[in-house]
């Protein structure tokens, strides 16, 4: 009895140990991956397909 709770305790204290280490390397693995490209927002820019009203003279 005593060697399974033993056993228990490893396997548990191991799976606690585990997880910040997994999230660490999903962190470092997710931050290698390459920045997306946004543009800036431009509100003076029309909008691709938008219908521009005629200028007023």
């Amino acid at each position: 009895m005593k060697i399974l709770m033993e056993l228990l305790l490893y396997t548990v204290l191991g799976a606690l140990l585990a997880w910040p280490c997994w999230l660490v390397l999903r962190r470092l693995r997710n931050a290698r991956r390459p920045l997306r490209c946004v543009q800036p927002y431009r509100p003076e820019l029309p909008h691709p397909g938008a219908v521009t009203p005629p200028r007023a003279e």
